[in-house]
């Protein structure tokens, strides 16, 4: 037929997968053998990733002259089988060996024994009699290997017959032994046939569940056995880890090529696992018990900067600093030098010595003054026995007993210490300086039901007490000084019930009007010595 021919091959362009990117020699120089006794059809169609080359057929169309007697296999997957016309535009294709050099593929002898002699160690003895196998199966995955159907074949084959025969050794039973069987045939048939450069039609038609179970429906069937075992996933644990690896090797069956197939797998092998998971638990998450570390060392400025730069910035940062410290003491080293000089002066030094004087004691007639006031206003108290007047160092000291003043256990002053009270208020308000109020109390212990924390506390409270029936006769609310001492300072022992009521008192003290004249009572007056806890001191 003419060039114009509509429907001749010259105007045609064939695309033929080729994976690898390079011509497959060997299925060139090896043709396709009966497997075991039978012969593929001459005139077979098979559509594959990697298919075999066909015996070439004439084509009827065009006359046996176009065609070269013997026609080199390695070029002609853009022609169609044709031989290209020759390009007007001069260029040079790329040679063929450049092609086969692109991708060096593993000899198949090789990937097979690659797992001779590997031990591993598994709890599940299913797993482990099935590690061989699941080891090769997934470095053909992995790997670019020179394929060839049948020796892969035989090896396979073997290897499941060796699968089968540990799993009785090992004492599983035959119906579980069959399962993990024929998951093991269902993951070969379905990832080999998927295999780039394989013979995929003598898999097909020779495939390990063909051989081993009679039927070709690995993709439905290893499904079905999955959902069953799931029913009861604690019996059958072992079967359910075979099949998780089978999963995560890459088994599709009915869902490879299918709309929404991933996801769908995905799912699956999710759930088998969370089942796993639910059953017996990891111990940690590590990924992998044995793994290690690697001690890098980051580079730092010590392996960019040379040691002689290090040594040389240092220097001059050193000499810096003297040359600074010396400009800011030579500033003030002028004044510091006077500053000197002027503790020696030259001229002659003369010892002053201080005339002694010796202290005169002024005594003071106690029967006029200050003191003889207060012992005048405080009289019929006095006579009582419930009021005390003495001189005690520079301080007059009024001590006012109990016995008109509280209630045993209480802190509220009585009644008739009102008129007592505005009597010495008014004596008080007469005389300068602070006026001190201290309570004390005896040794006898609280009851649990007083209101009171402690013996220092009562103290305080009733210092307080008296200082507010003084405090209206006072115009400068200032001058006290309230405080309490409980039962660290007795004037009596308190071995005897006497002695404890002289000790229950308040005390009033005010600066001998001498002391104010000597220096002024800011500085001549010493107050008492403050509370131990430093403060029960109550100033008005």
């Amino acid at each position: 037929m003419g060039q114009d021919d509509a429907f001749g091959t010259s105007g045609k362009t064939v695309i033929r997968p080729n994976p690898g990117g390079a011509f497959n020699r060997d299925v060139q120089r090896q043709p396709s053998q009966p497997f075991p006794s039978q012969n593929p059809p001459a005139d077979r169609t098979v559509i594959s990733s990697a298919p075999a080359p066909a015996p070439f057929r004439r084509d009827p169309m065009r006359p046996s002259g176009d065609m070269g007697a013997s026609r080199a296999p390695s070029d002609d997957w853009l022609t169609g089988g044709r031989q290209a016309p020759p390009s007007s535009l001069g260029l040079e294709r790329p040679s063929l060996d450049q092609n086969r050099r692109s991708v060096e593929k593993i000899p198949l002898e090789v990937a097979l024994g690659a797992k001779d002699g590997i031990e591993v160690p598994s709890a599940n003895p299913i797993t482990a009699a099935a590690s061989p196998l699941l080891i090769l199966l997934g470095r053909l995955r992995l790997m670019i290997v020179d394929m060839q159907a049948r020796p892969l074949m035989s090896h396979v084959g073997r290897e499941i017959e060796e699968f089968e025969r540990k799993c009785l050794e090992s004492g599983i039973s035959r119906e579980d032994a069959r399962v993990g069987k024929y998951a093991l045939c269902a993951t070969a048939d379905d990832i080999v046939q998927n295999l780039q450069g394989t013979d995929g039609h003598v898999w097909m038609q020779y495939s390990m569940l063909a051989q081993f179970f009679q039927t070709r429906t690995s993709g439905v069937g290893f499904f079905h056995e999955l959902d069953k075992l799931r029913a009861n996933p604690a019996v059958n644990y072992d079967l359910l880890e075979l099949m998780h690896a089978c999963l995560c090797l890459g088994f599709e069956g009915q869902f490879r090529g299918a709309h929404g197939g991933d996801a769908e797998l995905q799912r699956i092998r999710r759930d088998v696992y969370q089942t796993l998971r639910r059953l017996r638990s990891r111990s940690d998450d590590d990924i992998s018990p044995r793994w290690m570390g690697l001690q890098l060392s980051m580079k730092g400025l010590k392996n960019l900067i040379p040691n002689w730069v290090v040594a040389g910035l240092a220097g001059v940062t050193l000499v810096g600093v003297y040359f600074l410290l010396r400009f800011l003491v030579a500033a003030d080293s002028e004044a510091v030098a006077a500053t000197l000089v002027d503790l020696h002066p030259n001229s002659a030094i003369a010892i002053e010595r201080a005339v002694f004087e010796p202290y005169v004691e002024k005594l003071v007639d106690e029967n006029t003054g200050q003191l003889a006031r207060i012992r005048a206003t405080l009289k019929p108290e006095i006579d009582a026995g419930t009021v005390g007047v003495e001189p005690v160092g520079d301080q007059i000291v009024m001590r006012l007993n109990n016995l008109i003043l509280f209630e045993s256990g209480k802190a509220e002053t009585k009644p008739e210490f009102g008129a007592v009270a505005a009597r010495i208020a008014e004596m008080l308000e007469k005389e300068p300086g602070p006026i001190y109020v201290t309570g004390h109390t005896d040794n006898v212990k609280l009851k649990s039901s007083s209101r009171f924390a402690s013996n220092h506390d009562l103290s305080v409270k009733r210092a307080e007490s008296v200082e507010k029936e003084l405090e209206p006769g006072i115009s400068d609310k200032a001058r006290f000084v309230v405080g309490g001492k409980g039962e660290d300072e007795p004037i009596a022992q308190n071995d005897s019930a006497e002695g404890r009521a002289q000790n229950r008192r308040v005390e009033l003290m005010i600066p001998k009007e001498e002391t104010l004249q000597q220096g002024g009572a800011s500085a001549a007056v010493v107050p008492p010595a403050p509370p131990e806890d430093g403060a029960d001191a109550v100033v008005e």
